[in-house]
């Protein structure tokens, strides 16, 4: 049985929020986890409840008459992509989602889905809007891809620089089986040891980071000697070395590095290049006498860039890679003889 309150003049039942506007508004007020507001056939916010001042900051008074959009963030402000211009959704085509960064009355961002639905009520059209701050899901979603890159970059790392001991190897065992002098097996014995560590070496990064935990004071000649193995077999290069102070480092991977950077010399610089590596203030630099770079420097370090239709583009990936791991800093530039040099600084020699 309907009271009097319940009756209309005109006869009709009032529904509980009037219209589907009002009960969306009345909805709105009840949700915590989501913004939920009205707009106007043209798209201008018409309704801002509590909800919404809660999520962007502004209140009814500043928001009410304008635009929804105003309400995306710039691309200046965030780095994101900006509204569709299809924001507002036919009525025949039911609702439009947009992810995009929204941004708040403090000027702060978020990453935001909203979800615009079409509304008629007696002839007259408005939306609904249903926002929510996915920056977590988002965040979320970014470090998977991180991962699954740092994990592509990983492996193509391993198989490149397991490339460099198994040549040492290759080469020796020739050596051993033309001359058969057990030098070359010790050789080989001792490049497996490396590698050996060279693969526990990089299990470590992968599940520790790039940063290097447990420095011990290395001897930088033993390294360059030992790196230089494995140009020596393959060319004809020349190394000149200018005695660099100790310095405190992992020297398996410090010997991946100018494995890397000799690899590189020879590569570019052809297979009678000379090399040379010496102190400078701070560091150390390694240098060749081949034509130089033919791009900008700094671009020789992307992971998968190479100028040679032959190159992996991993090798000085890996010596930046290396570097940053030590806490050091790497330059390209050119030497004075017109060839590649390269400077690893931001090291603290032990004498």
């Amino acid at each position: 049985m309907n009271t009097p309150d319940d009756d209309r003049s005109d006869g009709s039942r009032e529904d509980a929020g009037t219209t589907r506007g009002d009960t969306n508004r009345c909805l709105a007020e009840q949700t915590a986890s989501h913004a939920v507001f009205a707009l106007d056939e043209h798209g201008q916010i018409v309704s801002w409840p509590a909800p919404a001042s809660e999520l962007y900051g502004y209140d009814a008074e500043a928001i009410i008459g304008r635009h929804v959009t105003e309400l995306f963030a710039s691309e200046a402000d965030a780095k994101g992509s900006g509204p569709s211009e299809n924001i507002l959704p036919d009525p025949r085509d039911g609702s439009i989602e947009n992810a995009n960064w929204h941004r708040r009355a403090d000027a702060s961002v978020f990453w935001g889905r909203l979800t615009v639905s079409p509304i008629t009520d007696e002839g007259s059209q408005g939306y609904a809007a249903v926002s929510q701050d996915t920056t977590a899901q988002k965040e979320y979603e970014r470090m998977l891809e991180r991962q699954n890159d740092r994990l592509k970059e990983f492996t193509d790392i391993l198989a490149h620089d397991l490339r460099n001991p198994l040549t040492v190897i290759e080469g020796n065992l020739t050596l051993y089986n033309e001359t058969g002098d057990d030098e070359h097996i010790a050789t080989i014995a001792d490049t497996v040891d490396r590698m050996k560590r060279l693969v526990e070496d990089l299990l470590r990064v992968a599940r520790q980071g790039d940063i290097v935990t447990d420095p011990v004071s290395t001897d930088l000649g033993d390294v360059v000697e030992t790196a230089w193995q494995v140009v020596e077999i393959e060319s004809d290069a020349t190394l000149h070395y200018d005695p660099v102070p100790p310095i405190s480092s992992d020297p398996d991977r410090l010997t991946e590095l100018f494995e890397n950077l000799f690899r590189n010399g020879v590569q570019h610089g052809g297979p009678d290049v000379v090399m040379r590596v010496g102190p400078i203030e701070g560091g150390f630099y390694v240098e060749d006498n081949g034509d130089g770079f033919s791009v900008d420097p700094e671009q020789v370090f992307d992971h998968g860039f190479s100028t040679a239709s032959d190159g992996s583009g991993y090798g000085l990936s890996v010596v930046r890679t290396i570097v940053n791991a030590h806490g050091w800093d790497i330059v390209a530039t050119d030497a004075d003889s017109g060839g590649a040099r390269f400077e690893v600084t931001g090291i603290e020699f032990l004498e």
